[in-house]
């Protein structure tokens, strides 16, 4: 990938990192709740599963590029060791 492609990566990752803060953030009704939980649907832990991989993506394409990545770094490994309760 170019430089720019990684770039382009980057902002599109964020974004979508953003996406999934604001789906988190929405408040749920009673009914969507028990439908999940009769489902057996977490749906903290399907984002916390994409954010990871949008994480990683981010970090690998700012190495590519020779940018800081330890902030990105810090928020992984909070994120994998975080529980899914707390």
């Amino acid at each position: 990938m170019s430089k720019l492609e990684h770039i382009a990566t980057i902002d599109y990752y964020y974004w979508r990192l953003g996406k999934l803060n604001e789906a988190l953030s929405k408040p749920k009704s009673t009914m969507e709740r028990l439908v999940d939980k009769a489902c057996g649907y977490n749906e903290v832990e399907e984002v916390k599963k994409e954010a990871i991989a949008l994480l990683e993506s981010i970090i690998e394409s700012k190495k590519a590029i020779g940018a800081d990545y330890s902030g990105d770094s810090e928020f992984l490994d909070k994120l994998k060791n975080k529980e899914t309760h707390e």
